[in-house]
């Protein structure tokens, strides 16, 4: 789940170059190293234990793990499967991937071949990084495109960015968790729910009111548009101070 960075404010960033990436790589062996145990780590454990067990196996291990954690409710996450699991959403955008939980959790609901694009800010307390980069690829299975570009999402660049990956392609799914600033929403909103076909949905998260440092302007922006759409949430506790999601069917 993302949250506003310190200072209130999105950098300006562009999209990472490839050679960036190799380059602070190389530059420490030693996170690599452990990275890549804690890929194998995290691989084997669902592997073994989670993979045939179904989405509650699934959502309490993402629940637990301290690798790639999916800051969720588990009411919540559970309910919004049965309607990813209906739709097998073929092309997939989410923004803020964070600890890459959800993103894990959105490659096992999609489509065995989906396009699944996952944007988030360069390096920070809440951006990704190389490292995170490399491991998230693998989260893929065997015939799914992970995109994973690294930028800011309220820009032009960005948004041509990720029209140039779907090629055409129309979204099923639209994930927005990324900078939960009243404005940055809203930003998110406008630019990207044009992306989504008829019939598609888009989900918000943290819908709930809460701390401003931890929900930040989205329960404000939700009430604000959901008049407008059919729409379902998902809320474990009204009372339980942020979290709770909220789905868009586009019409």
């Amino acid at each position: 789940m993302g949250q506003p960075d310190q200072g209130g404010k999105i950098p300006a960033q562009t999209i990472a170059p490839a050679g960036t990436l190799r380059s602070r790589i190389a530059e420490k062996p030693v996170r690599s190293f452990v990275l890549a145990w804690n890929l194998v780590r995290f691989g084997l454990r669902y592997g073994l234990f989670g993979a045939r067990k179904g989405i509650p196996a699934l959502v309490d291990f993402l629940l637990e793990d301290h690798l790639c954690t999916a800051m969720q409710k588990r009411m919540e996450l559970t309910a919004l499967d049965e309607i990813l699991a209906a739709r097998r959403p073929q092309a997939v955008l989410e923004i803020g991937t964070a600890h890459g939980g959800t993103l894990f959790f959105l490659t096992r609901v999609a489509s065995p071949d989906a396009t699944i694009v996952s944007l988030d800010l360069y390096g920070g307390r809440l951006g990704t990084g190389p490292l995170r980069t490399l491991l998230y690829k693998q989260f893929a299975l065997r015939r799914q495109r992970i995109h994973l570009p690294l930028g800011d999402s309220h820009s032009l660049e960005m948004l041509n960015e990720i029209k140039r990956i779907l090629a055409g392609q129309a979204l099923d799914c639209l994930y927005i968790d990324g900078d939960h600033y009243y404005e940055g929403v809203k930003r998110d909103f406008e630019l990207y729910v044009p992306l989504v076909r008829k019939g598609g949905i888009v989900i918000l998260h943290d819908i709930v009111d809460g701390p401003p440092e931890f929900v930040g302007g989205v329960p404000v922006f939700w009430r604000e548009i959901k008049s407008g759409y059919r729409i379902t949430e998902f809320i474990q506790d009204p009372k339980q101070g942020g979290w709770g999601i909220g789905v868009i069917h586009v019409a």
